[in-house]
């Protein structure tokens, strides 16, 4: 499970969704990948312009250590996470296609410069200072943009979005879900989508989270 952000941290705390997962009897790691505040600026500093790439490596680290605790079956491990974390869950699937054996994409992100064209001037300034300049860095925006690799998608893949998200808008969920198409995947069986029709980014609203989260366990429990 990789958490939002990036400049964010997972504590040692009660997380309701993480404590459904391991009553149903799922193994959860949360790793704070680099890019992460807690453990200094050189730290939390890694992967400006490099989103998608160390912090990714650190991600699939994780499968390693998994494996190594000898409780966790390598063939059946999901990656998931909401906006940064579902930025990083799409591009785990693609970039890092043999190792998940399926995805949940919550609010994420998958093409960057869609993402800051359309955006309002002061998410564009954050993804400036953190990916650099859309036109002299395009290059780099567009190697760790997921939609221009879903070709290689291999595992199940859960969307979640909601319609009414200002800072990574539904645009970036329904672009990989209408590319996914354009590849002969099967909505319903390669890949599954789903819409809120009220929720923002993310929620505080606890029939909302309900929902939410008996969505992903749902999917968890069919798909490893």
């Amino acid at each position: 499970m990789v958490h939002g952000g990036p400049r964010s941290q997972f504590f040692r705390a009660f997380d309701p969704l993480v404590q459904l997962l391991v009553d149903r009897g799922f193994v959860v790691l949360e790793p704070n990948v680099r890019g992460s505040t807690g453990y200094g600026v050189e730290f939390r500093d890694r992967n400006l312009k490099d989103w998608g790439g160390g912090d990714l490596e650190d991600v699939a680290s994780g499968v390693d250590y998994l494996t190594s605790l000898g409780v966790v079956d390598p063939a059946r491990i999901a990656v998931m996470g909401g906006s940064y974390g579902g930025y990083m869950t799409f591009m785990a699937v693609v970039k890092k296609p043999e190792l998940w054996k399926a995805g949940i994409a919550w609010i994420g992100i998958t093409d960057l410069r869609r993402l800051h064209d359309k955006s309002m001037e002061h998410f564009k300034y954050y993804l400036r200072l953190l990916m650099g300049d859309p036109e002299d860095d395009a290059e780099l925006w567009r190697d760790r943009s997921a939609i221009h690799f879903a070709d290689r998608l291999q595992a199940k893949l859960l969307m979640i979005h909601g319609v009414n998200d200002p800072r990574c808008p539904v645009e970036q969920a329904r672009l990989f879900r209408d590319r996914l198409l354009e590849l002969g995947k099967r909505e319903g069986e390669d890949f599954e989508y789903v819409e809120f029709d009220e929720q923002g980014h993310a929620s505080s609203d606890i029939a909302q989270k309900t929902t939410t989260y008996e969505t992903m366990l749902d999917f968890l429990e069919r798909s490893v």
